[in-house]
């Protein structure tokens, strides 16, 4: 085909989640040409607010504007943190392509030598976060945090916080370790349900590119995203409340665990079943 038009945001994570979606088309397509187009969204943007303040969607301020480049065919394909995806999709776009999940858990960052039950004040710009640190953690107080890791990092090295709260992934790709100054404490899906498709990278774009940029899809991870975003679609979470989805696969069988709100519901189905398991997961959410 032509040269790929790939639409990113600017942060240097998002760069680096677009060389890892690009390194896993070479793989299946080596004679490849691409171009990336790097674009600041409303969500890098607007730093004051938590991010379900911001849209009805809060989740979508990181990708509507580059679903509106697709529409326009300005790109080809955007790559997005599955996370930050809006509930529903703009009509005529579609999860193309799906990267191998990376570690879904959170981490609490801490200067080096601090212990969890020294922080007092902890950032999040997640509601779930929140939720979950007020159990975990009930001695702290939870703070808005906003910006690109090296914002937030930056903000802990200067006082700001005593801890944060971050994806393991992100921390992961950026080569980010406790050698860099920090501590890690990282949180068990036990104690912090992940946000659905924390750690999945996934590509969206239209329909007749899908056998093309699908080729680099890994299956199991694909079938977890449906899951985790079924729950999301049946559920309506927009960012309002805190929400969670996370599931896992042992052989054909899927297993579902989700909160919202403070309601938590789980459930085991075969892999094939799993929008079924999903839709009654929410039910029991619902109860």
């Amino acid at each position: 085909m032509k040269k790929l038009r790939v639409g990113t945001r600017k942060s240097l994570l998002s760069a680096r989640q677009t060389e890892l979606a690009l390194a896993a088309l070479a793989k299946v397509h080596p004679a490849l040409e691409t171009e990336i187009v790097p674009f600041h969204t409303r969500g890098d943007l607007i730093l004051d607010k938590p991010l379900w303040a911001i849209s009805n969607q809060g989740k979508g301020v990181f990708a509507s504007e580059f679903e509106e480049m697709l529409l326009r065919d300005e790109i080809d394909i955007a790559i997005h943190s599955g996370k930050d995806l809006p509930v529903l999709l703009a009509d005529g776009l579609e999860i193309i392509g799906v990267l191998k999940r990376d570690d879904p858990r959170d981490v609490l960052v801490m200067p080096k030598g601090k212990k969890a039950e020294a922080c007092k004040i902890i950032g999040t710009g997640s509601l779930r976060r929140e939720q979950c640190a007020a159990k975990v953690f009930p001695w702290a107080e939870c703070r808005l945090i906003r910006g690109n890791i090296q914002t937030r990092l930056q903000k802990l090295k200067d006082g700001e916080y005593d801890a944060i709260l971050l994806a393991k992934a992100g921390l992961d790709r950026m080569g980010i370790t406790e050698a860099d100054g920090y501590a890690f404490r990282v949180l068990s899906p036990e104690e912090f349900l992940p946000a659905a498709c924390q750690g999945i990278i996934v590509a969206e774009g239209k329909r007749e590119l899908s056998s093309f940029v699908g080729a680099m899809t890994h299956l199991e991870t694909q079938y977890i995203f449906e899951t985790e975003r079924a729950v999301l679609r049946l559920l309506g979470a927009d960012c309002s409340a805190p929400v969670a989805a996370f599931a896992e696969m042992a052989g054909e069988v899927i297993r579902l665990r989700a909160m919202y709100g403070e309601g938590y519901a789980e459930g085991k189905a075969p892999v094939a079943a799993r929008l079924q398991l999903a839709a009654e997961v929410v039910g029991r959410l619902r109860k």
